[in-house]
Protein backbone atom coordinates (compact mmCIF):
# COMPACT_ATOMS: atom_id res chain seq x y z
CA UNK A 1 0.00 0.00 0.00
CA UNK A 2 0.85 3.54 -0.75
CA UNK A 3 2.32 5.76 2.22
CA UNK A 4 2.72 9.41 2.15
CA UNK A 5 3.69 12.60 4.25
CA UNK A 6 1.24 12.94 7.45
CA UNK A 7 1.58 15.90 9.21
CA UNK A 8 2.01 19.63 8.11
CA UNK A 9 -0.44 16.27 6.04
CA UNK A 10 -5.21 13.53 -0.09
CA UNK A 11 -7.12 16.29 -1.80
CA UNK A 12 -8.89 19.44 0.05
CA UNK A 13 -12.60 17.11 -0.59
CA UNK A 14 -15.21 19.94 -1.76
CA UNK A 15 -18.36 18.16 -1.41
CA UNK A 16 -21.40 19.69 -3.05
CA UNK A 17 -24.23 18.86 -0.60
CA UNK A 18 -27.44 20.69 -2.17
CA UNK A 19 -30.84 19.27 -2.20
CA UNK A 20 -31.56 16.32 -4.16
CA UNK A 21 -34.10 17.34 -6.80
CA UNK A 22 -35.98 16.05 -9.62
CA UNK A 23 -35.95 12.42 -10.86
CA UNK A 24 -34.40 10.89 -7.56
CA UNK A 25 -35.95 12.42 -4.96
CA UNK A 26 -37.69 9.76 -3.37
CA UNK A 27 -36.21 6.41 -4.21
CA UNK A 28 -34.32 4.44 -1.00
CA UNK A 29 -30.86 4.99 -1.56
CA UNK A 30 -27.19 2.75 -1.90
CA UNK A 31 -23.57 4.19 -1.30
CA UNK A 32 -21.22 3.84 -4.55
CA UNK A 33 -17.70 3.97 -4.51
CA UNK A 34 -15.18 3.45 -6.61
CA UNK A 35 -11.51 5.00 -8.21
CA UNK A 36 -11.10 7.09 -11.23
CA UNK A 37 -8.20 6.90 -13.38
CA UNK A 38 -6.80 8.21 -17.34
CA UNK A 39 -6.17 5.39 -19.78
CA UNK A 40 -1.99 5.60 -18.69
CA UNK A 41 -3.26 4.44 -15.12
CA UNK A 42 -2.60 7.96 -13.13
CA UNK A 43 -5.34 8.57 -11.33
CA UNK A 44 -7.49 11.60 -10.88
CA UNK A 45 -7.91 14.08 -8.42
CA UNK A 46 -10.80 16.68 -8.14
CA UNK A 47 -13.06 14.50 -10.54
CA UNK A 48 -16.36 15.63 -10.39
CA UNK A 49 -19.29 12.79 -9.36
CA UNK A 50 -22.80 13.70 -10.55
CA UNK A 51 -26.02 12.60 -10.02
CA UNK A 52 -27.80 12.75 -13.31
CA UNK A 53 -30.63 14.78 -13.08
CA UNK A 54 -29.91 16.40 -10.17
CA UNK A 55 -27.40 19.22 -8.49
CA UNK A 56 -26.01 16.47 -5.92
CA UNK A 57 -22.43 15.41 -6.16
CA UNK A 58 -18.45 14.44 -5.09
CA UNK A 59 -15.20 14.87 -5.94
CA UNK A 60 -12.31 11.94 -5.95
CA UNK A 61 -9.65 12.66 -3.58
CA UNK A 62 -5.85 12.57 -3.57
CA UNK A 63 -5.71 8.84 -4.23
CA UNK A 64 -8.96 9.04 -7.17
CA UNK A 65 -11.38 7.81 -4.69
CA UNK A 66 -15.21 8.82 -4.31
CA UNK A 67 -17.78 8.03 -2.15
CA UNK A 68 -21.48 8.65 -3.00
CA UNK A 69 -25.12 8.09 -1.75
CA UNK A 70 -27.57 7.27 -5.32
CA UNK A 71 -31.25 5.92 -5.88
CA UNK A 72 -31.52 2.85 -7.13
CA UNK A 73 -31.88 3.60 -10.77
CA UNK A 74 -29.34 6.61 -10.71
CA UNK A 75 -26.92 7.07 -13.58
CA UNK A 76 -23.77 8.99 -12.73
CA UNK A 77 -21.92 11.55 -14.86
CA UNK A 78 -18.48 11.66 -14.54
CA UNK A 79 -16.24 14.62 -15.89
CA UNK A 80 -12.65 16.47 -15.61
CA UNK A 81 -11.09 19.04 -17.29
CA UNK A 82 -10.84 18.34 -20.82
CA UNK A 83 -12.34 15.39 -20.86
CA UNK A 84 -15.48 14.32 -22.30
CA UNK A 85 -17.71 13.72 -19.45
CA UNK A 86 -19.07 10.11 -19.28
CA UNK A 87 -22.49 8.23 -18.10
CA UNK A 88 -22.43 5.20 -16.21
CA UNK A 89 -25.73 3.35 -15.03
CA UNK A 90 -25.42 2.06 -11.34
CA UNK A 91 -27.98 -0.75 -11.26
CA UNK A 92 -27.15 -2.99 -8.50
CA UNK A 93 -23.35 -2.04 -8.34
CA UNK A 94 -21.86 -0.65 -4.83
CA UNK A 95 -18.78 -0.52 -6.35
CA UNK A 96 -17.83 1.34 -9.95
CA UNK A 97 -14.08 1.77 -10.83
CA UNK A 98 -14.04 4.54 -13.95
CA UNK A 99 -11.32 4.44 -16.77
CA UNK A 100 -11.26 7.90 -18.28
CA UNK A 101 -10.80 7.55 -21.90
CA UNK A 102 -7.69 10.17 -22.35
CA UNK A 103 -4.23 10.57 -20.62
CA UNK A 104 -3.27 13.57 -17.81
CA UNK A 105 -0.90 16.38 -19.16
CA UNK A 106 -0.56 19.21 -17.17
CA UNK A 107 -3.90 19.59 -15.13
CA UNK A 108 -3.36 20.13 -11.94
CA UNK A 109 -4.34 23.92 -11.18
CA UNK A 110 -1.07 26.04 -10.13
CA UNK A 111 -0.18 26.83 -6.49
CA UNK A 112 -1.90 29.97 -5.76
CA UNK A 113 -0.75 33.23 -3.79
CA UNK A 114 -1.59 33.02 0.10
CA UNK A 115 -3.56 36.50 0.83
CA UNK A 116 -1.49 37.63 3.37
CA UNK A 117 -1.34 41.57 4.31
CA UNK A 118 2.68 42.39 5.17
CA UNK A 119 1.67 42.99 8.65
CA UNK A 120 0.50 39.27 8.33
CA UNK A 121 3.77 38.50 6.19
CA UNK A 122 6.01 40.24 9.15
CA UNK A 123 4.15 37.95 12.08
CA UNK A 124 5.06 34.63 9.96
CA UNK A 125 8.70 35.68 10.06
CA UNK A 126 8.46 36.24 14.07
CA UNK A 127 6.77 33.05 13.86
CA UNK A 128 9.10 31.13 12.11
CA UNK A 129 12.21 32.69 13.97
CA UNK A 130 10.17 31.45 17.59
CA UNK A 131 9.96 27.78 15.28
CA UNK A 132 14.19 27.76 15.21
CA UNK A 133 14.41 29.03 18.45
CA UNK A 134 12.17 26.57 20.29
CA UNK A 135 13.34 23.70 17.93
CA UNK A 136 16.94 24.08 19.09
CA UNK A 137 16.07 23.71 23.02
CA UNK A 138 13.60 20.68 21.94
CA UNK A 139 17.02 19.50 19.89
CA UNK A 140 19.07 19.94 23.23
CA UNK A 141 16.67 18.71 25.59
CA UNK A 142 15.59 15.65 23.20
CA UNK A 143 18.84 15.13 21.40
CA UNK A 144 18.49 12.35 17.74
CA UNK A 145 15.37 12.18 16.00
CA UNK A 146 13.12 14.73 16.10
CA UNK A 147 9.74 16.06 14.61
CA UNK A 148 8.03 19.01 15.65
CA UNK A 149 5.44 21.41 14.25
CA UNK A 150 5.86 24.44 15.14
CA UNK A 151 2.18 25.62 13.07
CA UNK A 152 0.39 23.59 15.67
CA UNK A 153 2.63 25.06 18.75
CA UNK A 154 1.43 28.40 17.36
CA UNK A 155 -1.91 27.65 16.86
CA UNK A 156 -2.33 26.50 20.15
CA UNK A 157 -0.38 29.60 21.61
CA UNK A 158 -2.44 31.56 19.53
CA UNK A 159 -5.98 30.01 21.54
CA UNK A 160 -3.92 30.84 24.86
CA UNK A 161 -3.26 34.41 24.17
CA UNK A 162 -6.87 35.43 23.63
CA UNK A 163 -7.41 34.02 27.11
CA UNK A 164 -4.21 35.87 28.74
CA UNK A 165 -4.46 38.81 30.69
CA UNK A 166 -1.47 40.86 32.75
CA UNK A 167 1.73 40.17 32.66
CA UNK A 168 1.40 37.14 30.83
CA UNK A 169 -0.73 38.66 28.03
CA UNK A 170 2.05 41.14 27.85
CA UNK A 171 5.18 38.50 27.52
CA UNK A 172 3.10 36.64 25.35
CA UNK A 173 2.43 39.27 22.90
CA UNK A 174 6.13 40.54 23.14
CA UNK A 175 7.50 37.07 21.88
CA UNK A 176 4.17 35.84 19.49
CA UNK A 177 4.44 39.88 17.75
CA UNK A 178 1.50 41.51 18.93
CA UNK A 179 2.85 44.81 18.77
CA UNK A 180 0.70 46.70 15.68
CA UNK A 181 -1.83 44.28 16.01
CA UNK A 182 -5.91 45.20 16.77
CA UNK A 183 -7.37 42.34 18.74
CA UNK A 184 -9.56 41.50 15.72
CA UNK A 185 -6.16 41.97 13.60
CA UNK A 186 -4.28 39.20 15.77
CA UNK A 187 -7.39 36.71 15.57
CA UNK A 188 -7.67 37.49 11.99
CA UNK A 189 -3.81 36.51 11.11
CA UNK A 190 -4.80 32.83 12.74
CA UNK A 191 -8.35 32.54 11.23
CA UNK A 192 -6.91 33.75 7.78
CA UNK A 193 -3.41 31.86 7.23
CA UNK A 194 -5.08 28.43 8.60
CA UNK A 195 -7.97 29.18 5.75
CA UNK A 196 -5.31 29.96 3.09
CA UNK A 197 -3.19 27.15 3.79
CA UNK A 198 -6.37 24.65 3.33
CA UNK A 199 -7.17 25.77 -0.16
CA UNK A 200 -4.31 26.08 -2.31
CA UNK A 201 -3.41 23.17 -3.32
CA UNK A 202 -6.66 20.31 -4.11
CA UNK A 203 -3.65 17.69 -4.65
CA UNK A 204 -2.54 17.90 -0.99
CA UNK A 205 -4.70 17.06 2.15
CA UNK A 206 -4.34 19.67 5.05
CA UNK A 207 -6.13 20.19 8.23
CA UNK A 208 -6.04 22.44 11.21
CA UNK A 209 -8.55 22.19 13.89
CA UNK A 210 -8.66 23.41 17.68
CA UNK A 211 -10.83 22.55 20.49
CA UNK A 212 -11.37 23.83 23.80
CA UNK A 213 -12.27 20.93 26.48
CA UNK A 214 -13.29 22.35 29.81
CA UNK A 215 -14.53 21.08 33.02
CA UNK A 216 -18.14 21.53 33.37
CA UNK A 217 -17.92 22.99 36.63
CA UNK A 218 -15.92 25.95 35.34
CA UNK A 219 -18.21 29.19 34.07
CA UNK A 220 -16.01 29.96 30.32
CA UNK A 221 -16.33 33.43 29.67
CA UNK A 222 -18.67 33.86 26.78
CA UNK A 223 -16.45 36.28 24.89
CA UNK A 224 -13.42 33.99 25.12
CA UNK A 225 -15.73 31.08 23.99
CA UNK A 226 -17.31 33.25 20.80
CA UNK A 227 -13.47 34.10 19.42
CA UNK A 228 -12.22 30.62 19.41
CA UNK A 229 -15.70 29.70 17.61
CA UNK A 230 -15.34 32.81 15.56
CA UNK A 231 -11.87 32.66 14.44
CA UNK A 232 -9.83 29.53 15.39
CA UNK A 233 -13.28 27.52 14.00
CA UNK A 234 -12.88 25.62 17.85
CA UNK A 235 -14.86 22.68 19.26
CA UNK A 236 -15.64 23.89 22.26
CA UNK A 237 -16.82 21.28 25.08
CA UNK A 238 -17.46 20.92 28.28
CA UNK A 239 -16.59 17.59 29.55
CA UNK A 240 -17.02 16.23 33.26
CA UNK A 241 -13.03 15.70 33.72
CA UNK A 242 -14.13 13.51 37.21
CA UNK A 243 -15.50 10.85 34.70
CA UNK A 244 -12.67 8.41 32.51
CA UNK A 245 -14.96 8.48 29.69
CA UNK A 246 -13.89 12.17 29.30
CA UNK A 247 -9.93 10.56 27.88
CA UNK A 248 -11.42 8.77 25.50
CA UNK A 249 -13.84 11.53 24.08
CA UNK A 250 -10.22 13.51 23.86
CA UNK A 251 -8.25 10.97 22.19
CA UNK A 252 -11.05 9.77 19.94
CA UNK A 253 -10.90 13.63 18.60
CA UNK A 254 -7.27 13.80 18.20
CA UNK A 255 -7.60 10.21 16.52
CA UNK A 256 -10.55 11.30 14.02
CA UNK A 257 -8.23 14.82 13.03
CA UNK A 258 -4.61 13.06 12.67
CA UNK A 259 -6.76 10.35 10.42
CA UNK A 260 -6.07 8.12 13.05
CA UNK A 261 -1.87 8.62 13.08
CA UNK A 262 -2.06 10.25 16.74
CA UNK A 263 -3.46 8.09 19.76
CA UNK A 264 -3.44 8.23 23.36
CA UNK A 265 -2.46 12.17 23.82
CA UNK A 266 -4.02 12.21 27.26
CA UNK A 267 -3.75 9.72 29.86
CA UNK A 268 -5.54 11.05 32.40
CA UNK A 269 -6.83 14.00 33.40
CA UNK A 270 -5.81 15.44 36.99
CA UNK A 271 -8.09 16.34 39.43
CA UNK A 272 -6.88 20.25 39.00
CA UNK A 273 -6.80 20.20 35.47
CA UNK A 274 -9.83 22.50 34.14
CA UNK A 275 -9.18 23.27 30.13
CA UNK A 276 -7.43 21.05 27.80
CA UNK A 277 -6.63 23.24 24.54
CA UNK A 278 -5.96 21.26 21.56
CA UNK A 279 -4.90 21.46 17.79
CA UNK A 280 -4.68 18.66 15.62
CA UNK A 281 -2.35 19.20 12.11
CA UNK A 282 -2.42 17.06 9.66
CA UNK A 283 -0.68 17.08 6.21
CA UNK A 284 -0.84 14.22 3.36
CA UNK A 285 0.78 14.88 -0.25
CA UNK A 286 2.76 13.01 -2.56
CA UNK A 287 5.48 14.63 -4.42
CA UNK A 288 5.25 16.95 -7.44
CA UNK A 289 4.93 14.38 -10.46
CA UNK A 290 7.72 14.82 -12.29
CA UNK A 291 9.88 14.59 -8.70
CA UNK A 292 8.74 10.76 -7.65
CA UNK A 293 11.37 8.52 -6.53
CA UNK A 294 11.65 5.19 -8.40
CA UNK A 295 11.14 2.50 -6.00
CA UNK A 296 13.60 0.28 -8.68
CA UNK A 297 16.24 3.18 -8.12
CA UNK A 298 16.03 2.50 -4.02
CA UNK A 299 18.55 0.33 -2.28
CA UNK A 300 20.47 0.13 0.60
CA UNK A 301 23.14 2.36 1.43
CA UNK A 302 25.37 3.16 4.73
CA UNK A 303 24.12 6.15 6.77
CA UNK A 304 27.02 7.55 9.02
CA UNK A 305 25.23 8.55 12.52
CA UNK A 306 26.55 11.28 14.79
CA UNK A 307 28.38 8.67 16.78
CA UNK A 308 30.19 7.72 13.43
CA UNK A 309 28.82 4.04 13.72
CA UNK A 310 27.41 3.24 9.84
CA UNK A 311 23.47 2.13 9.62
CA UNK A 312 22.68 0.23 6.56
CA UNK A 313 19.21 2.33 5.01
CA UNK A 314 16.98 2.31 2.29
CA UNK A 315 18.07 5.54 0.06
CA UNK A 316 15.84 6.79 -2.26
CA UNK A 317 17.73 7.95 -5.41
CA UNK A 318 17.32 10.25 -8.45
CA UNK A 319 18.83 12.92 -10.71
CA UNK A 320 16.66 15.70 -11.52
CA UNK A 321 16.54 19.72 -11.49
CA UNK A 322 16.16 21.61 -7.87
CA UNK A 323 16.21 24.51 -6.07
CA UNK A 324 19.96 24.27 -4.94
CA UNK A 325 21.72 26.29 -1.99
CA UNK A 326 25.03 26.06 -0.53
CA UNK A 327 27.41 28.02 1.57
CA UNK A 328 30.13 26.90 4.30
CA UNK A 329 27.25 26.15 6.93
CA UNK A 330 24.90 24.21 4.64
CA UNK A 331 23.89 22.56 1.61
CA UNK A 332 19.97 22.23 1.05
CA UNK A 333 17.40 21.11 -1.40
CA UNK A 334 14.40 21.78 -1.80
CA UNK A 335 11.28 18.82 -3.22
CA UNK A 336 7.45 20.24 -4.28
CA UNK A 337 4.76 18.87 -3.50
CA UNK A 338 1.56 18.85 -5.53
CA UNK A 339 0.92 21.72 -7.20
CA UNK A 340 4.14 23.10 -6.16
CA UNK A 341 2.25 25.48 -3.01
CA UNK A 342 3.96 23.01 -0.47
CA UNK A 343 7.27 21.57 -0.84
CA UNK A 344 9.88 19.78 1.92
CA UNK A 345 13.65 21.45 2.08
CA UNK A 346 16.17 18.93 3.36
CA UNK A 347 19.33 20.47 4.79
CA UNK A 348 23.07 19.29 5.10
CA UNK A 349 25.60 20.34 7.24
CA UNK A 350 29.27 20.39 6.21
CA UNK A 351 31.12 17.13 6.33
CA UNK A 352 33.53 18.76 9.11
CA UNK A 353 30.07 19.54 11.13
CA UNK A 354 27.86 18.46 13.07
CA UNK A 355 24.17 18.51 12.68
CA UNK A 356 23.79 20.77 16.42
CA UNK A 357 26.26 23.03 14.51
CA UNK A 358 23.97 23.17 11.98
CA UNK A 359 20.69 24.05 14.38
CA UNK A 360 22.77 26.66 15.57
CA UNK A 361 23.39 28.24 12.17
CA UNK A 362 19.55 28.47 11.64
CA UNK A 363 17.61 31.96 12.52
CA UNK A 364 15.00 33.79 10.59
CA UNK A 365 17.36 35.70 9.28
CA UNK A 366 19.57 33.19 7.34
CA UNK A 367 16.29 31.42 7.06
CA UNK A 368 14.84 34.02 4.59
CA UNK A 369 18.81 34.43 3.00
CA UNK A 370 18.67 30.26 2.14
CA UNK A 371 15.59 30.25 0.53
CA UNK A 372 15.24 33.70 -1.69
CA UNK A 373 18.92 32.34 -2.94
CA UNK A 374 17.95 28.82 -3.90
CA UNK A 375 19.09 28.51 -7.43
CA UNK A 376 17.45 25.84 -9.70
CA UNK A 377 20.31 22.77 -10.52
CA UNK A 378 20.90 19.25 -11.49
CA UNK A 379 21.02 17.64 -8.68
CA UNK A 380 22.14 14.10 -7.76
CA UNK A 381 20.07 13.06 -4.92
CA UNK A 382 20.05 10.12 -2.55
CA UNK A 383 17.47 10.86 1.11
CA UNK A 384 17.02 8.19 3.21
CA UNK A 385 13.03 6.80 3.77
CA UNK A 386 11.80 7.24 7.27
CA UNK A 387 9.48 7.06 9.61
CA UNK A 388 9.09 8.22 13.37
CA UNK A 389 6.90 9.46 15.82
CA UNK A 390 7.82 11.82 19.26
CA UNK A 391 5.75 12.84 22.15
CA UNK A 392 7.77 16.55 22.64
CA UNK A 393 7.43 17.93 26.07
CA UNK A 394 7.00 22.03 25.84
CA UNK A 395 7.44 23.40 29.01
CA UNK A 396 10.88 24.42 29.33
CA UNK A 397 11.24 24.61 26.03
CA UNK A 398 8.58 27.70 26.19
CA UNK A 399 10.12 29.50 29.35
CA UNK A 400 13.50 29.48 27.51
CA UNK A 401 11.88 31.00 24.39
CA UNK A 402 10.75 33.56 27.24
CA UNK A 403 7.49 32.41 27.61
CA UNK A 404 6.95 31.59 30.92
CA UNK A 405 4.55 33.40 32.65
CA UNK A 406 1.40 31.31 31.48
CA UNK A 407 2.85 28.82 34.07
CA UNK A 408 2.14 31.10 36.58
CA UNK A 409 -1.11 32.34 35.94
CA UNK A 410 -3.43 35.29 34.51
CA UNK A 411 -5.80 33.50 32.75
CA UNK A 412 -8.78 35.96 33.60
CA UNK A 413 -9.97 36.52 30.02
CA UNK A 414 -11.09 32.54 30.38
CA UNK A 415 -12.48 32.25 33.65
CA UNK A 416 -12.76 33.91 36.92
CA UNK A 417 -10.79 31.45 38.53
CA UNK A 418 -7.22 31.44 39.55
CA UNK A 419 -6.02 29.56 36.28
CA UNK A 420 -2.50 28.44 35.43
CA UNK A 421 -0.85 26.84 32.51
CA UNK A 422 0.49 23.34 33.75
CA UNK A 423 1.73 21.58 30.59
CA UNK A 424 2.09 21.72 26.76
CA UNK A 425 3.10 18.60 25.34
CA UNK A 426 3.61 17.86 21.44
CA UNK A 427 2.95 14.75 19.59
CA UNK A 428 3.82 14.15 16.14
CA UNK A 429 3.90 11.45 13.44
CA UNK A 430 5.85 11.58 10.12
CA UNK A 431 6.33 9.20 7.33
CA UNK A 432 8.86 10.16 4.23
CA UNK A 433 9.05 7.52 0.99
CA UNK A 434 9.13 7.55 -2.92
CA UNK A 435 5.53 8.81 -3.34
CA UNK A 436 5.18 11.66 -1.29
CA UNK A 437 5.06 12.39 2.92
CA UNK A 438 2.49 11.90 5.59
CA UNK A 439 2.42 13.76 8.81
CA UNK A 440 0.38 14.60 11.42
CA UNK A 441 0.82 17.13 15.23
CA UNK A 442 -1.30 17.34 18.42
CA UNK A 443 -0.09 20.14 20.72
CA UNK A 444 -1.93 20.16 24.45
CA UNK A 445 -1.86 22.85 26.43
CA UNK A 446 -3.35 21.91 30.05
CA UNK A 447 -4.57 24.60 32.42
CA UNK A 448 -4.81 24.49 36.12
CA UNK A 449 -7.25 25.99 38.36
CA UNK A 450 -5.06 26.72 41.58
CA UNK A 451 -2.88 29.37 40.59
CA UNK A 452 31.58 21.32 -4.28
CA UNK A 453 34.18 21.89 -7.35
CA UNK A 454 32.82 20.06 -10.65
CA UNK A 455 32.69 19.85 -14.27
CA UNK A 456 30.34 21.83 -16.30
CA UNK A 457 26.58 20.14 -16.38
CA UNK A 458 27.56 17.50 -13.96
CA UNK A 459 25.36 16.85 -11.29
CA UNK A 460 25.72 18.20 -8.04
CA UNK A 461 25.63 15.12 -5.48
CA UNK A 462 23.56 15.74 -2.78
CA UNK A 463 23.79 12.57 -0.39
CA UNK A 464 21.68 12.66 2.89
CA UNK A 465 23.96 10.08 4.33
CA UNK A 466 24.64 11.64 7.79
CA UNK A 467 22.06 13.48 10.03
CA UNK A 468 19.97 16.26 8.15
CA UNK A 469 17.33 18.75 8.99
CA UNK A 470 13.61 18.52 6.84
CA UNK A 471 11.41 21.27 7.13
CA UNK A 472 8.02 21.29 5.26
CA UNK A 473 6.61 24.79 4.43
CA UNK A 474 4.19 26.83 2.14
CA UNK A 475 6.35 28.47 -0.12
CA UNK A 476 4.41 31.92 -0.60
CA UNK A 477 3.98 32.93 2.60
CA UNK A 478 6.84 31.01 3.89
CA UNK A 479 5.04 29.16 6.85
CA UNK A 480 6.73 26.43 8.56
CA UNK A 481 4.33 23.46 9.28
CA UNK A 482 7.59 21.06 10.49
CA UNK A 483 10.75 20.99 11.45
CA UNK A 484 12.72 17.38 11.30
CA UNK A 485 16.33 16.29 12.47
CA UNK A 486 16.68 12.79 11.34
CA UNK A 487 19.94 11.11 13.46
CA UNK A 488 19.06 7.78 12.49
CA UNK A 489 16.16 6.48 9.75
CA UNK A 490 15.60 3.28 10.99
CA UNK A 491 14.28 4.44 14.52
Amino acid sequence: MKKYLLFCLSVFLLVMAMPVSGLYAQETKRKVTGTITDRSGEVLIGCAVMLKGTTQGVVSDINGKYTIMVPENAVLQFSFVGFEHQEIAVENRSVIDVMMEEEVFNIIEPAKSVKLTGEQREKVNTDNGLAFKIFKEVSESRGKNIFFSPFSLNMAMGMLYIGASGETRKEMGEVLNTDGFSEFEFNDYYQTISQELQAIDPTTEIAIANALWYHSGLQVKEAFVETGKSFFDADVVSLDFDDAKSVSVINNWCREKTRGRINNMVANLNQNENIILTNALYFKSKWEKEKKFKKENTKLDDFTKSDQTISRVNMMEQTTELPYYTDKYLECVELPYGNKAFSMIVILPPEDATIDHLIDHLSTVNWNRIVNDMKQERVWLKIPRFKMECDLPLNQPLIDAGIGQIFNGDFSNIANENLSVSNVLQKTFVEVDEEGTEAAAITSSMIVGYGTMRTPNEPIPFFANRPFLCLIREKNSGVILFIGRVDDPRE
